[in-house]
């Protein structure tokens, strides 16, 4: 005797769960916070001995990092452009000087 396929219950057939109604919630009126303004820094001014104390590092990169002020000293052009794109810096956010001879 050839075996019959159980058939699939109908749809209507099915015991459906009863979904719970979601109660509405009431939403607090949030206050947004206000951005804080980003910190400049102001430069000082300086002599050009004291900008550049030392004389193979001519050029120089001057900037904010969170509540630090870094200087940084670098032999050529390229090292200076490395360390910019390295850290991310964004333009305005630094200054960069050379020593003129």
């Amino acid at each position: 005797m050839p075996r019959k396929k159980a058939e699939a219950p109908k749809v209507s057939e099915t015991k459906k769960k009863p979904v719970a109604k979601s109660k509405a919630t009431t939403k607090k009126p949030t206050s947004r916070k206000k951005p804080e303004p980003k910190s400049i820094f102001k430069r000082k001014e300086l002599s050009h001995e004291e900008m550049f104390p030392y004389e193979s590092f001519i050029y120089r990169l001057e900037y904010q990092d969170g509540t630090e002020h870094r200087v940084c000293h670098f032999q050529c052009e390229e090292h200076r452009t490395k360390h910019i794109e390295r850290y991310k810096l964004a333009k305005g956010t630094y200054y960069i000087d050379t020593a003129s001879s």
